[in-house]
């Protein structure tokens, strides 16, 4: 047989012979060839959104809804599944989500927070639905701030009968007492609360447990009870005179009650947390001249950043590195004591030790000083069994058990004071136990999702754009109007722009990269999502490279 030189050139005839098919791939299934199996995975990940959450808000599944069905009840629902009051966390959660977003990498964080705020405004007066079956169980729940409402929601979900039990005239605890309506409306508390009665959530306000009813009372009239009050008192200085300064937490209490005369024109305030920030913006709201004392400086302040910068941008004074030692009252003013101060060494919590300078006291006088040092939990009505030996409240986190059958905890009652969104988490995963207690199951504990790390989100087809910014008032407006939000919101236009920016990270949004470059044609396109056909799929991976988000995993294939 003669051979050309250049195979190019060669004639039928002088090819090697080979086997040859003569029927096409629909006759020949060459998926037994594979080792790797492409698994499509659609909405059931987690971004690192979701996985930062404390609630684990599904949060690409009900962007999905919203960006690509245009369904903002479905996005509801799904936002619902993990979150009750996402109109609240909407305001005022430290959104952690957003730091560890995904597409923080790539450009900016999306605005999860104000996205989550206007679906929960959407939904705000659409949900509260009674359950469809009652199960004949009945729940206590004591305190109805953000863990107890999250306890109510989902257990009268469910179907039991739930009662709450509230020692204050109105419901919602810190969301309406500790947090100042510039930043977290009452409307918007009292809304959520007529939401859950809706559901049939029944309230029992002015009746303190431990002084009205006893929780060994609660134990025999209820099936369960759930213990989901608030850190409401405030920590005393120990340093003499003490007695003259007030308590940042019954500041804020009595402002959020109407009483909106400041204490004085010169008014210090003592700390460094987000309640010290809330009561210095407040009192320059309100039309005082107030200066924040911090025994560090800015680098150790536990406040969230943003709450810092804004009271910055407000014009409040901060003096770091200044702790007060006593108090004295003269001529109807408080003569504060303070010392200069120095950072030593780490403490427990990881920042430096303040250390005071010698020599370097000095006094200044004020028309008031308020202290915002920090908040702990009353637990002096709960039975021993339940208390360490430092009396903090003992409850499993996963499950929030106590050492007697029956009672619940979580949220701050446990933790001390936290975030509203860790109380909402604490108090979801309760309740999951309190329907498998009372109903007689046992609850499987179910493993985290896969998360979908950055490595695996395509950047080339994605384009880079600028986070939406969100409309605020003003600085020059914000600081004379208490009862007006600074932060204004997303309108729907806002909102669907910045869902746009998603990576959608776990989700398929249907873009077709895995049908065009699927080699085999073993990517059938069905009720416009892909399905792969495993009967010719050769495993060789090209589908799950080229999906930008994630979606698709290659899995070892079993043989036996």
């Amino acid at each position: 047989m003669k051979k050309n030189g250049n195979p190019y050139e060669w004639t039928a005839d002088e090819f090697p012979e080979v086997t040859v098919s003569f029927r096409d791939t629909r006759g020949v299934k060459t998926g037994s060839w594979r080792n790797l199996r492409p698994v499509i995975h659609d909405q059931e990940k987690y971004g690192p959104c979701s996985k930062a959450c404390p609630t684990n808000t599904l949060i690409p599944q009900y962007f999905y809804q919203f960006l690509e069905r245009g369904d903002l009840d479905a996005a509801g629902q799904v936002l619902l599944k993990h979150n009750p009051i996402p109109s609240i966390t909407g305001r005022v959660c430290p959104h952690p989500c957003e730091r560890a977003c995904n597409r923080k990498r790539f450009d900016e964080a999306i605005s999860i927070r104000e996205i989550e705020r206007f679906v929960g405004d959407y939904i705000l007066d659409k949900k509260g639905q009674p359950p469809a079956k009652e199960t004949g169980k009945t729940i206590a729940v004591v305190g109805s701030g953000p863990a107890g409402m999250t306890a109510a929601y989902y257990l009268r979900q469910k179907g039991h009968r739930v009662v709450v039990f509230e020692k204050d005239p109105k419901g919602g605890g810190v969301l309406r007492y500790g947090i100042p309506e510039y930043r977290l409306p009452s409307e918007i508390v009292d809304r959520e609360l007529q939401a859950l009665e809706r559901m049939g959530v029944e309230f029992r306000y002015q009746t303190k447990v431990g002084k009205d009813i006893s929780i060994e009372e609660l134990l025999q009239t209820y099936d369960a009870v759930f213990l989901g009050y608030g850190a409401h008192l405030e920590r005393r200085m120990g340093i003499p005179g003490d007695e003259y300064l007030m308590s940042g937490v019954e500041f804020l209490r009595h402002v959020n009650e109407g009483n909106r005369t400041p204490p004085g024109k010169k008014v210090a305030v003592v700390g460094g947390g987000n309640v010290a920030m809330d009561v210095i913006r407040t009192l320059l709201r309100l039309g005082a001249e107030p200066v924040l004392l911090y025994r560090r400086t800015r680098k150790e302040m536990p406040a969230l950043e943003e709450e810092i910068e804004r009271a910055i941008e407000d014009g409040i004074e901060f003096q770091y590195l200044t702790q007060p030692i006593k108090a004295e009252k003269k001529n109807g003013k408080i003569v504060l004591t303070c010392v200069k101060m120095q950072l030593g060494e780490p403490d427990r919590s990881g920042r430096r030790r303040p250390v005071p300078i010698e020599g370097s006291e000095f006094e200044e006088e004020y028309d008031a000083v308020i202290t915002a040092i920090g908040e702990y939990v009353d637990t002096s009505f709960l039975p021993k069994e339940v208390l360490d030996d430092h009396g903090w409240l003992v409850a499993d986190k996963k499950t929030g058990k106590t050492a007697i059958p029956g009672l619940f905890a979580g949220g701050d009652v446990v933790s001390g004071p936290a975030t509203v969104v860790e109380a909402i988490g604490w108090a979801r995963r309760a309740s999951e136990h309190i329907h498998a207690y009372v109903m007689g199951e046992e609850l499987q504990p179910q493993p985290l999702p896969k998360t979908v790390s950055f490595l695996l989100i395509q950047m080339e087809y994605f384009q880079k754009k600028p986070r939406v910014a969100v409309p605020e008032l003003p600085v020059e407006e914000r600081i004379r109007a208490y009862d007006r939000e600074e932060i204004l919101g997303f309108n729907k236009e806002l909102a669907l722009q910045e869902v746009q920016r998603c990576f959608l990270c776990g989700t398929c949004n249907s873009c077709g990269n895995c049908y065009v470059f699927c080699p085999d044609a073993a990517v059938e396109w069905v009720d416009n999502k892909p399905q792969i056909n495993y009967d010719y799929c050769k495993g060789c991976g090209i589908c799950s490279a080229e999906c930008p988000r994630g979606v698709i995993d290659m899995e070892q294939e079993r043989l036996f």
